[in-house]
């Protein structure tokens, strides 16, 4: 028995621990451009904050973000960006002034997650039973917090629409037991100190 409630104590906090979420966590995007290996990376908008939150779109259109004299002539592709509790969408209904992005060594959006460190992306990839922009996991990367999609060169209509589904947990270290666990827990803890102090019957 004692093994038994212990394996589902485990459970319990694993089960919590891969259920993160983003929900009221906050997110930063920023248009990033890079024409070649060598050249300095160019920002091109401003870097704009919002909180997680479902129902809502977070960013409802990254041409409010544009400069005014954006480096090189270049603006920003009137996106929105919807993030969920695990996934990130980015919707092209606004961007009916141009049909693909610019080719260059980096084109596209730099994500910064929450500092929270007790909130860890493990991992991200695309969803391809729903993007149709023409985007592979290989465009994505990882920087400690950031989370880099690369889009140079990608062709897209008013229709076109891409997923990006994140893996998340959190630290072993944060990750506390219900209430119901916790009681348990004591519960189980007391029932072995009294299994292994209880004095042993002696027959009269």
């Amino acid at each position: 028995m004692k093994k038994n409630i212990l394996i589902g104590l485990t459970l319990l906090a694993a089960h919590q621990a891969s259920h993160a979420t983003l929900i009221g966590s906050e997110l930063s995007v920023q248009t990033l451009y890079q024409p070649t290996s060598t050249s300095p990376v160019e920002t091109i908008g401003f870097l704009t904050t919002a909180t997680v939150v479902e129902p809502g779109v977070e960013f409802s259109s990254l041409a409010s973000t544009e400069v005014i004299n954006p480096p090189f002539g270049l603006q920003v592709i009137d996106v929105s960006i919807n993030t969920g509790a695990d996934y990130i969408d980015i919707d092209f209904d606004n961007a009916n002034r141009f049909t693909a992005f610019g080719a260059a060594f980096k084109n596209g959006y730099m994500f910064t997650f929450d500092s929270d460190e007790s909130i860890n992306i493990t991992g991200a990839t695309i969803d391809s039973s729903v993007t149709t922009l023409g985007i592979i996991n290989n465009d994505l990367a990882f920087l400690d917090n950031q989370l880099f999609v690369n889009v140079e060169g990608l062709i897209f209509n008013t229709s076109t629409f891409a997923r990006i589904n994140l893996t998340s947990e959190l630290e072993a270290s944060t990750v506390p037991l219900p209430g119901a666990a916790w009681l348990l827990g004591t519960g189980l803890i007391t029932l072995m100190g009294l299994k292994k102090y209880r004095p042993a019957i002696i027959p009269h």
